[in-house]
Parts: structure tokens; C-alpha cells; sequence
């Protein structure tokens, strides 16, 4: 019996020790001892290595621990091994040495049948011959297949027939990220039908010269893409600039291996950005490209997917725009002066529900010359010129979540609705032409959005 007390039952106060915070769950560790055995749990959930931990702590507690990042030290794989605990996600910086290599080939064989995500990087400067990646596809013998999804592997090495068997081993796997990894292989074209076919991976991050000339030794090899006949969605980038891969040849492949491919994210040259847009892909759904490229020529590119585009993204590299609190100076670029040329995104693409235009300044006056053709718009964020103060983002915010609050009586009652009948623009006086007003009426516009961002702190609406 536990009395009256709620916070005396053992599984109560488990499926609390889930939702608390690492500091919280410390406090909460030091009422007692029953609280303790559950709440240290969550305390040693996910352990950071990037401070020195104790490796005699590790022993104690690592039977919790199921996320480790940043391992770097041999004492901390044998701490973990030792402690048997069970991971489910691994963030690693190797070093090449034999011993650090078999070590953590170890704890991935111990944790081969619960380890859902792995990140294995290695500094360049490190790399030695004799050191490759063959190992890491070890698993043992249990019957229970891997359930890894997720692989990013940065500066290793493997032969194409370990990366065959490691696609093999793991079944379970959608998404790969492998930058930076050598591929060595004498495989040609031809032989292409030694290459695993991977049915479930859909995302793949890698840079051209990988998919395309993973090893200049030989010419004429598979692309990566025979891999994964289901892909969809690749993001690459260019490393080198000199090696041209034609686009012919990339198109062929898309169609041939994977016809599935329609989300691309590119941060690759401009002029090679526009040959994908307008020479290998054919109705992309998600394109993702960098803001300063923004240009006219890439915009009439992005245009010939108009009738399948749903969603458009720009970034920054490196950037952080929506944790600090500040709002972010505008990027310029190529259209800064020709605000039509942006404009034509949404009038033209009836299909987005997602524009995401970071650091491009838009104009009311332009927004305002022609209704948006995208009537079912769900996430929109974008900067507006004169929109450039906390204050000023916050009013016109608050004005557009008012616009959408409508009362209806019904049965006695008042009750939330977004039926046609409803009046958007409740909240915003007629004469209030200031810019806050005008961009709120033209969120209004869009029954179905539910994320914006202008310039600091998303907001989102049920």
C-alpha cells in the first residue's frame, strides 16, 4: 500500500523520470532512495563525453546510458563494455590506432541488436593505410537482425563490396550519410549486379565526386545511386572543382536507379544548381538551396518544377537562426531590386506548403501586386522590409493569431471554428495600414498556415 500519496507509486514516478529535465531529475534523484533508483536513470540517459567523465562513474551507471556522443577515449569504450550498457545511439571520434579500432568494434558487437542510429568520424589528419572500415559491419549471431536507421561515417575507408555487406547488415536502415568516406572499388558499370540494393534507405548525404568518382583509380565505376532504388531524397554539395561530372550522365542514372529521387537539397555551384533544376531532375516536390544563390535564372530553374514543388528552402551555412534570440542581418543577393522575380515562387506554385526564404527581405508593395497562388500554405518563413524589430514582428504575430480567433454561438455555447463562413480579418481595424497590419492581412489569407517565422521566434497555431 503507498497511502494517498500519488508520488509513492513505483509507476508513477517511472513515467515521470521520462519527461524531466537532467537537473530536475538530480533533484528529484536526492529525495530518497526509492526516487533515486528511478531517477537516475534518466540522469544517465545521455551522456556527453565532451567533458572529462569518470570512468569509475562509468562503470557504476552505464548500465543506464543508452545516447553517447562525442566518445573520443579508449578507458571510456572499455568503461562501457565492461558496464554492459545498451545503446541505442553512438557519436564517435575515432582514433587510428589497431587497439582503439577493436575496442569499439566490441561495444558495436555488444550493442548490435539495439543500436538504432551510429556517427563515426575521423580527423583526416589520422588516417593511415592499413586502417579501414570493413569491421564495423560485424554482427553476431543472434537471429535478432540490426536495427540501425541511421549511419553517418566521415573520414574512413572500405572496399564497395564491405559497403554491399554493410547495407546487408543492416536492414532497418533509411537514412546514410557517409561524406568524406573513401569507397574503393574496381567494379565497373557492367558489374554493377554485385552492388547491394538497399530497399529501404530513402536519404542519402553525399557529395557529388563520392556518388559519381568515389575512386579516380578507376574510371567507369556504379554510382552510388545503384544502392538504393527507393531513394528519394539526396543532399549534396561539390568538394573539388576539378572533376566535371556531365549531366547527361546524372540524369541517366536518377532514371535509371533511382526514379523515385524528388527531394533535392544542393549546396553544389550555381551553374551546376541549375543544371539539376533543369537537366537531370523532372518534377521535384522539395527543393532546399543556399539563399545567396538566389538569382533570376535560378528562380525560372525552381519555376519548371511549379506544378509538383510543395515545399522550397533556403539556408545559411552554419547558421543558427532560431535558438539565440536575434534577429538575423538580411543576405544580399541577385534579386535584391527585382522583387517580382521572388514574387513569381508563390504566385506560380500552386501546390507549396512550406516557403521557407530566411534571409531575402520581400517587399509588401511587391506582395501585395498579386494574390499567392498557394492557397494551402501550412509553414511560412520569410522577412518583410520594415518588419525589423522584436516589437514589430511580435504585433504583427499577435494581430494575425487574433485575426484567426472567431466565436460562433452554437447550442448556447461559443466554440472555435475555421469554416468559410468564418471573418479573418476580426482584429485588425480597416484604417490600420501600418506594416504590421498589412503583413497579418496577408497571413490571413492562408486558412491552413500554422508556422511562421519573421525574423525571430517561430510561432505555431493549432
Amino acid at each position: 500500500m503507498h497511502g494517498n500519496n500519488p508520488l509513492q507509486i513505483p509507476e508513477i514516478i517511472r513515467k515521470i523520470s521520462r519527461y524531466v529535465t537532467t537537473n530536475d531529475a538530480t533533484a528529484c534523484a536526492r529525495v530518497c532512495k526509492a526516487w533515486s533508483d528511478h531517477f537516475v536513470a534518466a540522469i544517465w540517459h545521455t551522456v556527453d563525453f565532451t567533458p572529462k567523465v569518470k570512468t569509475k562513474t562509468l562503470e557504476r551507471h552505464g548500465h543506464h546510458i543508452r545516447v553517447v556522443k562525442n566518445i573520443k577515449e579508449l578507458d571510456h569504450i572499455m568503461a562501457l563494455i565492461s558496464s554492459d550498457a545498451r545503446l541505442r545511439q553512438i557519436s564517435i571520434v575515432m582514433t587510428a590506432t589497431p587497439e582503439f579500432y577493436a575496442y569499439f568494434s566490441d561495444l558495436l558487437r555488444q550493442n548490435s541488436t539495439v543500436l538504432e542510429s551510429m556517427e563515426i568520424s575521423q580527423p583526416s589528419s589520422n588516417t593511415i593505410p592499413f586502417f579501414a572500415a570493413d569491421s564495423l559491419i560485424a554482427m553476431p549471431g543472434t537471429g535478432t537482425a540490426s536495427r540501425l536507421s541511421s549511419i553517418n561515417i566521415s573520414g574512413l575507408t572500405m572496399t564497395r563490396d564491405a559497403f554491399s555487406s554493410l547495407l546487408k547488415a543492416c536492414p532497418a536502415l533509411n537514412q546514410l550519410d557517409i561524406r568524406g568516406t573513401a569507397l574503393l572499388s574496381t567494379l565497373t558499370r557492367k558489374s554493377d549486379a554485385r552492388c547491394y540494393k538497399h530497399a529501404k534507405i530513402t536519404y542519402l548525404s553525399a557529395p557529388i565526386e563520392q556518388v559519381f568518382e568515389m575512386d579516380d583509380r578507376f574510371k567507369n565505376t556504379p554510382s552510388l545511386f545503384v544502392h538504393f532504388p527507393n531513394l528519394k531524397r539526396w543532399r549534396t554539395w561539390k568538394w573539388t572543382s576539378n572533376i566535371d561530372i556531365p549531366s547527361n550522365l546524372i540524369r541517366d542514372e536518377v532514371a535509371r536507379c533511382c526514379p523515385m529521387l524528388t527531394i533535392l537539397s544542393t549546396s553544389c555551384p550555381t551553374s551546376m544548381t541549375i543544371n539539376f533544376l533543369t537537366q537531370v531532375f523532372g518534377d521535384l516536390t522539395c527543393i532546399t538551396i543556399l539563399n545567396r544563390q538566389l538569382s533570376a535564372d535560378l528562380v525560372m530553374a525552381i519555376l519548371k518544377h511549379q506544378e509538383t514543388l510543395t515545399r522550397i528552402f533556403t539556408f545559411k551555412p552554419f547558421a543558427d537562426f532560431y535558438d539565440n534570440g536575434v534577429i538575423p542581418e538580411v543576405e544580399s543577393t541577385a534579386v535584391d531590386t527585382d522583387g517580382w522575380v521572388i514574387q513569381s515562387i508563390p504566385r506560380l506554385c500552386p501546390q507549396l506548403t512550406s516557403l521557407h526564404l530566411l534571409l531575402y527581405e520581400m517587399d509588401m508593395d511587391d506582395i501585395e501586386k498579386s494574390k499567392w497562388a498557394c492557397h494551402d500554405l501550412i509553414s511560412l518563413f520569410i522577412r518583410v522590409r520594415g518588419l525589423n524589430t522584436k516589437k514589430k514582428i511580435d504585433r504583427a504575430i499577435q494581430l494575425w493569431q487574433e485575426g484567426r480567433i472567431v466565436t460562433v454561438k452554437k447550442q448556447g455555447k461559443q466554440k472555435m471554428t475555421s469554416s468559410n463562413s468564418c471573418q479573418w480579418s476580426i482584429g485588425i481595424h480597416p484604417s490600420d495600414n501600418s506594416i504590421e497590419a498589412r503583413v497579418a492581412r496577408h497571413l490571413l489569407k492562408f486558412k491552413k498556415l500554422r508556422e511562421v517565422w519573421l525574423g525571430w521566434n517561430i510561432r505555431k497555431v493549432a
